[in-house]
């Protein structure tokens, strides 16, 4: 079997080659000739999301400083380059509100740790031997799959009668009780 040689088998794509022509040509099956085609026209990842890309150069540094670990406030003064830590904090909260910053920090969490990943750490943790660690990774499965009830809700309807009562004919009655008095 030789090394697929990838200049040849682009040119030989753009001559509209068959599979089988190409791996006749290198000497190696259909599936390998697949496999080096997917890997040589699969698209390059993007340096940045894409939602990060509508942000303007403040809120992107806000962004990364906090998809590196910062918090909220100290990300929001360094972007901004904030005085007072108390203006950092509004800052930040208010910045955390905007939907397209929700979305960019979603995308690069989604992107550099994907949820398979997590699921399969998670799993790790809920076969350990250990009982306090295998309860607690259960309980964060439960918690990531809403397994838990957000809010526990009662709604009950009680129909009464709120009609006026006629008072008059208790007018008198205090009066004889306490007349001799």
């Amino acid at each position: 079997m030789s090394k697929i040689n990838s200049e040849i088998l682009l040119k030989m794509v753009e001559e509209k080659a068959s599979r089988k022509e190409m791996s006749e040509r290198f000497k190696c099956s259909e599936a390998a000739v697949s496999k080096k085609l997917t890997r040589l026209t699969a698209p390059a990842e993007p340096a940045e999301p894409l939602k990060i890309d509508v942000l303007t150069p403040k809120e992107k540094s806000f962004v990364i400083a906090m998809a590196r670990g910062e918090s909220q406030t100290s990300a929001a003064c360094h972007a901004y380059d904030v005085g007072s830590r108390q203006s950092g904090k509004s800052l930040g909260h208010t910045l955390m509100k905007i939907g397209g910053i929700q979305e960019a920090l979603a995308e690069i969490r989604d992107r550099e740790i994907p949820i398979a990943h997590l699921v399969k750490r998670l799993r790790t943790h809920v076969d350990s031997q250990d009982p306090a660690t295998s309860l607690r990774a259960t309980d964060m499965g439960l918690k990531l799959w809403d397994a838990y009830p957000a809010a526990k809700n009662l709604n009950t309807n009680v129909n009464v009668d709120c009609s006026p009562v006629d008072l008059s004919k208790y007018s008198n009655y205090g009066r004889k009780r306490f007349d001799h008095l």
